[in-house]
């Protein structure tokens, strides 16, 4: 069988796709290996922002993007927070600039998944509290966990301007939403078109199609951190 290798190299980490069966990629988080769901969530980010789109330019381009996700997927662990909350950001910032991609960012210590809230679950039962979507994504589905990924990303990459391409929006559940929509309308065709790019994210994780749907699809919240943002619906 023929290799394919896929290499995208950072003045911070590489990360390597092989399209061969069995071989294990290199990956930023063990979490990702051990948790279904979180590698799910991480291949199906990857697909979008690996390429080049509408959505991978906002946040400039690829090679920045994946780099500066990579990161943030280094920083990941699971939480328990009120079921408004998707991902929390939180702890000391640190500032950086990558030379290879021109790219002014930022990095905090903590990035929270919060176990009780839209990344993980949906109301199954009236007695259930309720788990809001994310933008127009109900919870609890690929779509949802992609657009709370973005949505971080979005609090860490400085723009064109100056200013971080989206607002740090934590205890602003007003603002967190509005944040949430600018992604949405960036990157919405492509999060929507996901189940078109299965091949891509299949080859990278070594996995078959019928392994892939091992994945539940169901619904849409909030996005952030207390210093930052917090992913709410």
């Amino acid at each position: 069988m023929k290799l394919r290798e896929f290499l995208i190299g950072t003045a911070m980490m590489s990360f390597t796709l092989i399209t061969a069966n069995g071989i294990t990629p290199t990956v930023p988080s063990p979490l990702i290996t051990e948790d279904k769901i979180l590698e799910s969530a991480y291949y199906d980010t990857l697909s979008i922002l690996s390429t080049s789109n509408e959505c991978s330019d906002f946040f400039g381009g690829p090679s920045a993007s994946v780099d500066i996700f990579n990161s943030l997927i280094g920083k990941v662990r699971k939480s328990y927070f009120q079921p408004s909350i998707g991902i929390r950001m939180s702890g000391a910032a640190i500032s950086g600039f990558n030379m290879t991609t021109r790219t002014k960012y930022r990095l905090f210590d903590k990035v929270s998944i919060n176990r009780n809230g839209p990344f993980y679950r949906r109301k199954n039962s009236p007695w259930e509290p309720t788990v809001r979507g994310v933008g127009t994504f109900a919870p609890n589905t690929k779509e949802a966990r992609v657009l709370m990924f973005l949505h971080e990303l979005g609090h860490l990459l400085q723009g064109q301007r100056g200013g971080w391409l989206l607002a740090d929006d934590g205890g602003d559940e007003s603002l967190s939403r509005d944040n949430t929509r600018k992604i949405e309308d960036v990157c919405g065709g492509q999060i929507r078109n996901l189940g078109k790019v299965d091949t891509v994210m299949l080859a990278a994780s070594g996995k078959h199609a019928d392994e892939k749907r091992d994945v539940h699809p169901s619904g849409a919240a909030l996005l952030g951190s207390p210093n930052v943002a917090n992913t709410k619906p």
